[in-house]
């Protein structure tokens, strides 16, 4: 499957008993799509990155990446896909992307969206929309619909990206496409206390670590040079 999907020649069994020592089985392989491919020019390996779907639509979370010798054979997989792949809710969305915008905001705190429209969309089953910042983000909000992982079962859901204006924050929320829940939200911007980061950097001063090692400061042959800490 993944030979195929790839374009390389042929993949082997001992392709297939990589996949399968990994928990990839047939049954779960057979719904993915490549989402992006390369070929290393230095090793020659082919880097090909899969995407599980269900019914057509992206699992979120479900990402393997395939690295495939010259000769068809796996070097490396690395991700991991859901097992037990079932539905909870309906495959038809009730919540639009707007909506879903709003109820992200309402979960995540955030100021009330204003103006909120569809900037533009993608057709197909996916859905893909550009919902307008409404001044919540720093940029246009792009929306996807797909299935999200829970204990019951996948969940259909908007899959949103809202770089927070008034805040340092840039959330990846997942919104319920039926009851306008938020499923999951992850915060991609790390927040650091420079006190801390301060203290875990630092290191002896130049003239200690010359004094240690025995060395006048600075060194009186040109060989010596001033850094900034």
């Amino acid at each position: 499957v993944v030979a195929a999907r790839c374009g390389v020649a042929s993949a082997s069994h001992a392709a297939l008993r990589r996949l399968a020592f990994l928990g990839l089985v047939l049954g779960r392989v057979a719904d993915v799509a490549v989402t992006s491919k390369y070929r290393s020019r230095n090793s020659g390996l082919t880097h090909v990155n899969l995407n599980q779907r269900y019914q057509g639509l992206e699992v979120f979370g479900g990402h393997v990446t395939v690295n495939v010798a010259p000769d068809g054979g796996i070097v490396f997989v690395g991700g991991d896909l859901v097992d037990g792949l079932k539905a909870a809710t309906a495959a038809t969305p009730a919540v639009g992307a707007v909506a879903a915008v709003e109820a992200a905001a309402d979960a995540l705190q955030l100021d009330e969206p204003d103006d909120l429209r569809v900037l533009s969309t993608r057709g197909g089953r996916a859905q893909e929309t550009v919902v307008s910042d409404g001044g919540i983000s720093a940029a246009a909000i792009p929306a996807r619909l797909g299935w999200q992982p829970t204990a019951s079962g996948l969940r259909l859901a908007w899959q949103l990206v809202i770089d927070a204006a008034s805040e340092e924050h840039l959330w990846n929320a997942t919104v319920d496409a039926n009851s306008a829940k938020l499923l999951d939200a992850d915060d991609w911007t790390v927040h650091d206390d420079l006190g801390t980061l301060a203290t875990t950097l630092s290191r002896p001063s130049a003239g200690q670590a010359a004094a240690s090692a025995g060395t006048p400061d600075p060194v009186d042959d040109g060989s010596s040079y001033r850094v900034l800490a």
